[in-house]
């Protein structure tokens, strides 16, 4: 057997810090992959199950993976697939705490994006709160849903069916669209009371305060109650 001399164990050692090396990026790189994708999904929920105090903690996660993108210099592949639809988490995020002005600040350079359809919906929503807030009468607030906001459902509906998905795809636009044409829709969803959420998901607003109410006890008289535990908007503290 051949002994080894100085630089082939030079060589030998090079090689193997090298596996070493990249075995480490990899595993970094599938752990912050791993992390992202958690980290997307709890902000998805959030969405779903309106709690904004996750939405926004998921949020600022979010924006930590796409200013790591910056100091890795991969900031392109983040833009391009990892966090194209970042501008709109954003959105989304805004939407749940009822903040129109900067969903619309957001959104009105990006209105011919498939996925700005919230604009409409936004002025829709600012203009429902400004009529059951006596600021302006019914006649008003229809005409400004019968004119403006049917010309946004309209540009949102053309906008998802030119992008090439199916047209079931669609069908939340086509929705939006027949309510805001249709003078006898669009005044009973302005009259319609706000949906209520029965559980409010997330830390206790207040010290002491419950995250759910308390359980009904049976004879107490409260089991006839049609929606215990109904919340109003909801704003962050």
């Amino acid at each position: 057997m051949r002994k080894r001399t100085f630089a082939s164990w030079v060589i030998f050692f090079v090689k193997l810090g090298s596996i070493v090396l990249g075995a480490t990026a990899v595993c970094l790189l599938l752990f912050t992959l791993a992390n992202f994708s958690d980290n997307v999904n709890k902000f998805f929920f959030a969405i779903k199950t309106n709690d904004s105090e996750m939405s926004k903690n998921e949020l600022i996660g979010l924006h930590y993976f796409y200013d790591l993108s910056r100091k890795w210099k991969v900031q392109w592949l983040a833009d391009k697939y990892l966090l194209r639809d970042a501008p709109f988490y954003e959105v989304a995020d805004s939407y749940l705490i009822r903040d129109w002005e900067k969903i619309k600040e957001d959104l009105w350079k990006k209105l011919d994006d498939p996925r700005a359809y919230p604009y409409g919906n936004t002025k829709f929503r600012q203009i429902k709160d400004l009529y059951q807030a006596k600021g302006i009468t019914l006649d008003e607030a229809l005409g400004l849903v019968l004119k403006e906001v049917a010309a946004d459902f309209e540009k949102a509906l053309r906008n998802c069916l030119d992008s090439g998905v199916g047209y079931l795809e669609c069908n939340d636009r086509v929705w939006n669209y027949d309510l805001a044409t249709n003078k006898k829709n669009a005044e009973e969803a302005l009259k319609s009371p706000p949906p209520q959420v029965k559980y409010i998901l997330g830390p206790p607003k207040r010290e002491g305060e419950p995250v759910l109410p308390p359980p009904v006890v049976p004879g107490d008289g409260k089991e006839e109650e049609k929606e215990p535990g109904s919340g109003g908007p909801r704003k962050r503290p």
